[in-house]
């Protein structure tokens, strides 16, 4: 019978050439992703649209990229299944490089708003198959370990990228860090392209439909497992678009910090993502997927509402921030190793492509929700929806989670 590979075999494999090109994958998609937050104020102005865009409107850009991702990987999902995860990476990666190389005609709001709805699209191709592909390939007590080390992507793109792509948008304009990303994603394709393998594991013998995609979907949702991974991913990724979205603008606007020290701050706080990351995949494969995820909400939960009394300048935003990224960061191996196991192997993409949509959506939510809260109430409305979403995800990992072994 068909399984993922164990330890056995997976020792005597090359883990460097799996790891290193979902790492550069990781490391990108983030990039792009996250990097749009801190470079809100210079698309603003840069933008040449005859009236400004409001905050708003700037929320939806990223609204616009999660609900096409979300929309893309729940059409992924389910193809993964069925032509296998490495044709899946290896397309989404080379379509993601294009779709950034588009960033350098986004000239006007508009514009920006198709190109940004179009790489959340490409990105939707990648993202749930990159989980699935490392649940098909390494065994569940070192998933923990190998997400973490993969998911240090993002650390890294906090440590070096972001700081980077700041520096890059004040010298040649906000669209050039896009293009640049483009350029790295296009190694990680071709990387993909010569060195993944594509795991022993069953595929879904389904024929591929619309009404059997849709039925795919509503199995899964009747199961409690599945159904409480879509929520928790829902509630991860509200929870980081309500607070994070708006708060290098807040930073800048309200407490005074500089472009130049925001990029700093990403570099520190980028250190604390890297650590949290690793630590949290490894203590995962040891305790258990649940005490690590409720610990770390419950400990965000409470931290989360005194941002603005705890930040007056760069200091101390530094310090705050490199705290919640640690937390926040503790809780994506075990997360990602949790979503892997609830369910079967021939059906691991269409959860991931579930999962990740919810994530997504939630997503899409929190940037629209948190640029309108951001322009009417204040910050401070954000930080506390935010912390509440994370409040609600430690109690469905509490009472709708269970946890999951190797078999």
């Amino acid at each position: 019978m068909a399984s993922a590979v164990d330890n056995a075999s997976v020792e005597k494999r090359n883990w460097f050439l799996i790891i290193v090109p979902l790492w550069l994958a990781v490391f990108v998609v983030s990039c792009q992703l996250f990097v749009v937050a801190p470079l809100l104020p210079l698309i603003q102005n840069e933008l040449l649209n005859a009236s400004t865009p409001t905050d708003f409107a700037l929320g939806l850009l990223g609204s616009a990229y999660s609900i096409s991702l979300a929309i893309s990987t729940l059409i992924v999902g389910p193809v993964s299944d069925r032509v296998g995860r490495r044709k899946v990476l290896v397309v989404g990666t080379a379509l993601i490089a294009v779709m950034l190389f588009l960033h350098s005609f986004a000239r006007h709001y508009e514009s920006l708003l198709v190109v940004r709805a179009l790489s959340g699209m490409a990105c939707g191709v990648y993202s749930g198959s990159m989980v699935a592909f490392v649940g098909d390939y390494f065994p569940y007590n070192r998933r923990g370990w190998a997400t973490g080390w993969i998911m240090t992507g993002v650390a890294a793109g906090q440590v070096i990228g972001t700081p980077a792509a700041i520096l890059l948008a004040n010298t040649y304009g906000f669209q050039a860090p896009f293009v640049a990303f483009g350029g790295l994603i296009a190694i990680a394709s071709v990387m993909a392209w010569r060195w993944f393998p594509q795991p022993n594991v069953e595929y879904d013998t389904a024929p591929l439909s619309p009404t059997a995609v849709l039925n795919s979907y509503v199995q899964l949702l009747r199961n409690p497992g599945p159904r409480a991974g879509a929520i928790l991913y829902f509630l991860l990724f509200l929870s980081i678009g309500l607070f994070l979205f708006f708060f290098p603008k807040w930073l800048e606007e309200d407490i005074g910090i500089s472009v130049q020290q925001l990029a700093l701050l990403f570099v520190v706080g980028g250190i604390g993502l890297t650590v949290g990351t690793i630590i949290g995949g490894m203590l995962s494969d040891r305790l258990g997927r649940k005490p690590i995820l409720i610990l770390a909400c419950l400990a965000l939960a409470v931290l989360l509402p005194f941002a603005t009394l705890w930040i007056t300048g760069l200091a101390s935003a530094t310090v705050f921030i490199t705290i919640v990224l640690i937390l926040g960061a503790m809780r994506t191996g075990p997360i990602m190793a949790l979503l892997t196991a609830l369910t079967a192997q021939a059906k691991r993409g269409t959860m991931m492509g579930l999962a990740v949509a919810s994530g997504q959506v939630g997503l899409g939510v929190a940037t629209a929700v948190a640029g309108w809260l951001y322009q009417n109430p204040g910050f401070l409305y954000n930080i506390l929806s935010g912390a509440v979403a994370v409040l609600l995800m430690a109690v469905v990992v509490w009472r709708m989670v269970s946890e999951p072994t190797e078999s």
